[in-house]
């Protein structure tokens, strides 16, 4: 057990990269700072030069900042007095990490002459929070008693038949449409998620991760300890043919070290959502145990909240911020793109953000997970859920 700064809980750690059995050398790289309470994977670009090169210097590069007197002091001045500035401050913190280690490998090719990349994801422990940043094809799952959340999108070239049908075909090699380093422009994907005692947090590269045949089958390997994860994850890999390198990082939430009294704003929070239609009438706990399928995101003013994400479509409850649809415009506690929930994409429907908003974002397989978990509280939420489509849509 390890006691990380400025976090609520005690944690268990555990990590494992392996070569696998075709690649002459091993292009991931692991962060590993829980000092810092900071972790990361990166996995180096076969395709290109120095891949081993680039995924260290990318990660060196983002724990440099991270851990920089500035970004210390606004990651001590969110655990002792919680803001949504100060959140906002350490999603900055963890941009600007990707941006620096975007233009640190950059700067490595320009004297080298060659071409490098490599995806990044990283994982910041604060309070009761993690905070993620995420570049590439890398993955960051959360594993919770009720349900796996696949937190991260893939930045793929996107395959036209996969939109079509609303998920991604079986994984074929494709390229990447934003990596760090990359002459592609960086999008660098920010977000946190709320912790508690038993959430597993699971960072993978695609060799760790992409043998598995479907969402189930990684389920089924992020059950235990985290060294069974580990090792459940890379023994599978290896099974499988072991192609590519395997890297990965999981980190248990366990027991509490510090009580704290509740944030404003999430008591702010759970006034909104008891007013949102799908869980209007349910009781508080029921509303949290729903919530285990929503990971919180904000979405910056002019951009358009996407309805397909981290490989599903996607339904979004809005905490703050207007979102226009058509002539509508909506704010808290619109639900958007409710039809997601149940497999339905509205063709051709747009929503856009007009005012920044703050979002809870519920997968389609990570909403049924937890109803078929509790299926009286299922059974309430597709009631509602009902309900409230054929209102808006009828």
């Amino acid at each position: 057990m390890k006691i990380l700064p400025r976090f609520d809980f005690r944690v268990d750690i555990a990590a494992e990269s392996v070569v696998g059995k075709v690649r002459e050398k091993n292009e991931d790289a692991l962060l590993l700072s829980p000092e810092l309470a900071l972790f990361g994977v990166a996995d180096g670009m076969g395709g290109l030069a120095d891949g081993e090169l680039a995924s260290r210097l990318a990660l060196d590069t983002a724990r440099a900042h991270l851990a920089s007197k500035e970004v210390i002091r606004a990651l001590e001045e969110l655990s002792e007095s919680p803001s949504l500035d100060r959140r906002r401050a350490v999603f900055d913190a963890l941009r600007v990490a990707c941006e620096k280690a975007h233009t640190r490998l950059g700067e490595e090719q320009e004297k080298r002459g060659v071409s490098m990349g490599t995806t990044v994801d990283l994982c910041l422990f604060v309070r009761d929070k993690a905070f993620i940043a995420h570049v590439g094809d890398g993955r960051a799952l959360l594993v919770r008693p009720r349900a796996t959340l696949q937190l991260t999108e893939d930045h793929l070239v996107r395959d036209p038949m996969s939109a079509r049908f609303g998920r991604e075909s079986k994984r074929l090699p494709r390229p990447l449409s934003s990596g760090v380093g990359l002459t592609a422009p960086l999008r660098v994907d920010v977000f946190a998620v709320d912790l508690h005692r038993g959430d597993t947090v699971v960072l993978a590269s695609d060799g760790a991760y992409g043998p598995f045949a479907d969402e189930a089958a990684i389920t089924a390997a992020c059950r235990g300890t985290p060294k069974a994860i580990t090792e459940q994850v890379i023994k599978h890999s290896l099974a499988k043919g072991g192609r590519d390198n395997a890297s990965l990082i999981v980190v248990r939430v366990e027991d509490r070290l510090v009580a704290r009294s509740g944030e404003r704003a999430q008591a702010d929070d759970m006034s909104i959502f008891q007013h949102c239609p799908l869980f209007v009438g349910l009781p508080p706990a029921s509303v949290l145990a729903a919530l285990a399928a929503g990971i919180e995101v904000e979405i910056g003013e002019g951009k358009n909240i996407p309805p397909f994400e981290a490989g599903d479509l996607c339904a979004y409850i809005v905490l703050e911020g207007v979102v226009k649809i058509g002539a509508t415009t909506l704010g808290a506690p619109a639900l958007v793109f409710a039809e997601s929930l149940v497999g339905v994409e509205r063709p051709g429907a747009t929503a856009t953000v007009t005012s920044r908003a703050r979002c809870i974002r519920i997968r389609r397989d990570d909403f049924r997970e937890v109803a078929e978990h509790d299926p009286s509280l299922g059974l309430g939420l597709y009631q509602r859920l009902a309900g409230h489509l054929a209102r808006t849509h009828g």
